[in-house]
């Protein structure tokens, strides 16, 4: 299969996520940083892409509370230009381009993902990943056949992200799911139901050998 068809999509891997001291963090994050190096360590010195997502917030996004429900507000967090919105780990040396949430030509997004490998950053205020409509014109641009996520937190923007791959019925999706980590202590019950809905879970030391079963 063509590695242009095969996407890693790393979701919200920052510092106020990962970080025991981040402003929002994510129990046990900390552990899975190595294997999120890794896994882009493995994508990009193998000739496969990035797209990742970043929370970029301002203090009157919608998300933003001081009194949140930790549904749909959060307290402040990955505030723009600030640390705690900085990717942690591995992340090679291709170029990266960012963007933000202003929707882009998509001449434009084609000139990004119109060489043999890319890293792109996409930046949001929002929960679901796919509130900033770039992802989904990318992703049309790119029809990739299998799309890897990881990231956090499993149960609010993984989830969204996953919800919201499956709605589009284009992409195998296998969810790395040693390199997840939750809001809520027992993640299982989210696991078992996007299995039911097709989703292949795996670890990065069986990745391959899921990526060989879906793209054949």
């Amino acid at each position: 299969m063509e590695k242009k068809r095969v996407i890693f999509l790393d979701i919200h891997t920052q510092s106020d996520f990962l970080n025991p001291q981040g402003k929002l963090y994510i129990p046990g994050a900390e552990k899975i940083v190595d294997t999120i190096s890794e896994i882009r360590k493995f994508a990009l010195q193998n000739g496969y892409s990035i797209i990742a997502t970043m929370d970029w917030h301002a203090l009157d996004d919608d998300e933003i509370s001081f009194t949140p429900d930790f549904r749909t507000t959060f307290p402040p967090h990955c505030m723009a230009h600030q640390s705690g919105s900085e990717r942690i780990g591995y992340l090679g040396e291709i170029p990266i381009d960012y963007l933000n949430t202003k929707k882009i030509h998509p001449a434009q997004l084609k000139n990004l993902i119109d060489k043999d490998q890319f890293h792109i950053v996409i930046r949001g205020t929002s929960v679901d990943i796919f509130k900033n409509p770039n992802i989904a014109i990318l992703l049309n641009l790119i029809e990739p056949k299998v799309i890897i996520v990881f990231g956090v937190a499993l149960d609010i923007c993984v989830r969204y992200a996953i919800e919201g791959l499956i709605h589009r019925n284009k992409s195998n999706i296998i969810l790395l799911v040693n390199a997840v980590r939750s809001l809520v202590k027992d993640s299982s019950p989210i696991l078992r139901q996007f299995a039911t809905k097709g989703v292949i879970l795996s670890k990065l030391t069986d990745f391959e050998k899921a990526l060989v079963n879906v793209a054949t």
